[in-house]
């Protein structure tokens, strides 16, 4: 090798071209047991507005605000009722718990994504996993035996 190149790139490059071999550190990152980091609605007044709005959203907001009665869940001899017996009306109360519902299943897929995000820590990676598929099948299996219920194919 010659000595201008020595001079030229040694003093910049001393693993290169220097007498002992200098190898790079490589950080690893530190992963940290039950650090999940979720859309929090207290850092962010926007955010939870509109969770609140996508909450009225899916309890049919729009529907409950336009319809001429409100159905608060009681039939003509003032039984209470949860179901409303038809598929083109709803009460109240069956809006809030389908919203309910919804957003159970919802967050269940936010832990799912949660749980890729833990790749390295495989034991809580894991434990997110299954507690955001039980969520999401919970929140579909309930909603699903709601529909049931009320279109009359399961009877309770």
């Amino acid at each position: 090798m010659s000595s201008s190149i020595q001079e030229k790139f040694g003093r910049k490059m001393p693993w290169l071209f220097g007498k002992s071999i200098r190898i790079p550190k490589v950080n690893y990152p530190v992963y940290r047991e039950g650090q999940m980091t979720l859309p929090t609605p207290g850092r962010s007044l926007i955010l939870l507005a509109t969770y609140i709005f996508l909450f009225w959203l899916m309890a049919g907001g729009i529907y409950l605000n336009i319809r001429d009665s409100i159905a608060l869940g009681q039939d003509a001899s003032q039984n209470v009722m949860w179901l409303y017996p038809s598929t083109s009306e709803a009460f109240i109360i069956e809006s809030i718990v389908a919203a309910v519902l919804m957003f159970i299943g919802g967050t269940g897929f936010i832990i799912l994504y949660q749980s890729t995000k833990h790749a390295y820590n495989y034991s809580y990676a894991v434990k997110l996993l299954i507690i955001g598929i039980t969520a999401v099948v919970a929140g579909f299996s309930l909603l699903q035996y709601m529909i049931a219920v009320k279109t009359g194919t399961f009877k309770t």
